[in-house]
C-alpha cells in the first residue's frame, strides 16, 4: 500500500496518483487520504481504479482513532 497525502487540490492529487501508478507494482493498493475530494475521480486518474480506496484520519490523528476509508465501486458495479 502506497498512501498519498498532498494538500486539498484534486488536480495534484490526480496528478500525483498518475505518477504513483507508474510506479507501483500491478496489485498494490493506492490510497488518497482526503476530507473532501471525489476519490472516484482520482482513481479513474490511475490504470487501475480497483485498486484505489480513499482514506480519512480524523484529527487530530495523533488523538483521534478513527479513521475512513472508502473503496471506488467502479462503473462495473454501478450497472
Amino acid at each position: 500500500m502506497v498512501i498519498e497525502a498532498v494538500f486539498e487540490n484534486l488536480d495534484f492529487k490526480e496528478r500525483n496518483i498518475r505518477k504513483l501508478d507508474a510506479v507501483c507494482k500491478p496489485g498494490c493498493i493506492l490510497a488518497t487520504n482526503t476530507s473532501y475530494q471525489d476519490v472516484d475521480a482520482i482513481a479513474e486518474a490511475t490504470s487501475r481504479p480497483e485498486d484505489v480506496v480513499g482514506m480519512h484520519f480524523f484529527s487530530p490523528a495523533n488523538v483521534m482513532k478513527l479513521l475512513e476509508v472508502y473503496v471506488v465501486l467502479g462503473l462495473q458495479t454501478m450497472f
